[in-house]
């Protein structure tokens, strides 16, 4: 899906209908990284999976999707999570992707200003931030990725819809089809 290095990930097996790829990352230190794809909702006889990320707690089986590790290998993570793409549509053929950053929530904004270093004024800088590092690759690869895979947009606003991607277009979330 993408040319950036990434690293190696392993497939965790669960009793649950979770997907889950474990991997290290090491950057400034080694931390363990879960990518979970999560069923959320079923459309058209397709399951729709949540794809989460963050830092893995072994002792209780879940991730911390809301912390910011600053390990010094943002790419290379953000190009593993990419990887597992194909590879989840390939053991799911007709599910589909959910994307939306865990600082697209309504509320972050107000969670976030006790702890922002940023200092920021009338619009908080670190809102849908994770979901713009999305968007800014399906822009970049919008005309190669749309040979596999189809995307929808959602708007954001008082009255959110779905509408077909249109990169440039500023979306709170991403839905991503495989082409059959």
């Amino acid at each position: 899906m993408n040319n950036i290095p990434a690293y190696k990930t392993e497939s965790l097996n669960t009793r649950t209908k979770k997907v889950q790829y474990l991997f290290e990352s090491t950057g400034n230190r080694s931390i363990i990284k879960v990518i979970e794809y999560t069923p959320v909702a079923r459309r058209d006889g397709r399951t729709i999976y949540n794809l989460g990320f963050g830092d893995y707690d072994e002792e209780t089986g879940t991730f911390l999707d809301d912390v910011n590790s600053n390990n010094g290998d943002m790419w290379k993570v953000f190009s593993t999570v990419l990887n597992t793409v194909p590879v989840f549509f390939r053991e799911n053929k007709k599910a589909a992707i959910w994307v939306q950053g865990s600082d697209s929530a309504e509320d972050y904004k107000v969670l976030c200003e006790p702890t922002c270093n940023k200092k920021c004024n009338e619009t908080c800088r670190n809102f849908n931030r994770r979901i713009k590092t999305y968007r800014y690759y399906v822009n970049k690869h919008f005309v190669d990725l749309s040979k596999e895979y189809v995307f929808f947009g959602l708007t954001g606003g008082d009255f959110p819809d779905f509408v077909q991607y249109v990169p440039g277009n500023e979306y709170i979330g991403i839905l991503i089809f495989r082409k059959k």
